[in-house]
């Protein structure tokens, strides 16, 4: 069972706190974190069952995973894989809680791909600064996109390469705003990073709504995309990706722009210029 905080509604519609999923089978280690991570400025979400854990993660979407490793009904180890293996959450950073402190033990899980590793029992300082500079230094290593939040170039070509050396047969999707240089000079550079964050927000939705192990989309960096799925989704994704996209766009234009459907401008040699409202295409 969830228990999520006292608004029991999802990230979105929250003023963003970093928000911490505690997954622990003991109810009072669950309240003794939840309370110490509210405390130091945290959004807690517990989960006392490792069944519903992923899907904690998914909707929660958390900055961090503090995860026991040993859980009644499966272990850490396991539940990590799950999260290392979808697109949703396997850059969540995740922090092992548990009783086992031996040199032995923390390298093994370390290995496995913990961020870090917390005994019990803690103290409640370390556990805070522990999780406060895994986040921090995950966000550095990984190489997210500041603007997006996504997956940066490195990791875009980590994921191909894994993908290439292991034989997988996977489609490859380019997506690129048409126009978006007129936008930009048109209407300024943070009103251009709302149609780039447009874009972002669109692709990740359509790949949740179409779930497959297969999805990973990075941020290339300015209009640029990538996106990896099944060779038999690709179509049917960039077809809603476009269609999305261009039902979204009108809003983020100014209503005389928008009622002409093209922008008006003036070239270097003095003649005027009229540009198509933004549309993405995708390779």
């Amino acid at each position: 069972m969830t228990v999520a905080t006292p608004t029991d509604r999802p990230r979105s519609a929250l003023v963003h706190r970093d928000i911490a999923l505690v997954i622990d089978d003991d109810d009072q280690v669950l309240r003794l974190v939840k309370r110490v991570l509210e405390r130091a400025g945290f959004e807690c979400v517990t989960v006392n069952d490792g069944s519903t854990a992923h899907e904690a993660a998914v909707e929660w979407r958390p900055d961090i995973i503090l995860l026991d490793l040993m859980l009644g009904d499966t272990t850490g180890d396991q539940i990590m894989a799950e999260l290392r293996e979808d697109f949703r959450t396997r850059l969540i950073p995740v922090v092992f809680l548990t009783v086992r402190d031996s040199l032995k033990d923390k390298v093994e899980h370390l290995l496995s791909g913990a961020d870090d590793y917390v005994t019990k029992p803690f103290v409640p300082e370390e556990l805070v600064a522990r999780l406060r500079a895994v986040m921090s230094r995950s966000t550095t290593t990984r190489g997210l996109s500041p603007l997006t939040g996504m997956s940066g170039n490195s990791d875009i070509l980590r994921e191909i390469s894994r993908r290439l050396a292991q034989g997988q047969r996977f489609a490859v999707l380019y997506p690129d705003i048409d126009s978006f240089k007129s936008y930009n000079d048109h209407y300024g550079f943070l009103r251009g990073d709302d149609v780039i964050k447009t874009l972002a927000t669109i692709i990740l939705e359509v790949l949740e709504e179409n779930h497959s192990a297969q999805h990973f989309a990075g941020h290339v960096g300015g209009d640029d995309f990538v996106i990896l799925t099944e060779p038999s989704m690709a179509e049917m994704i960039a077809t809603e990706i476009t269609k999305r996209f261009d039902e979204a766009i009108p809003a983020l234009y100014d209503p005389i722009d928008r009622d002409r459907g093209w922008i008006e401008s003036e070239e270097r040699s003095g003649s005027m210029l009229r540009t198509p409202l933004v549309s993405v295409s995708i390779g």
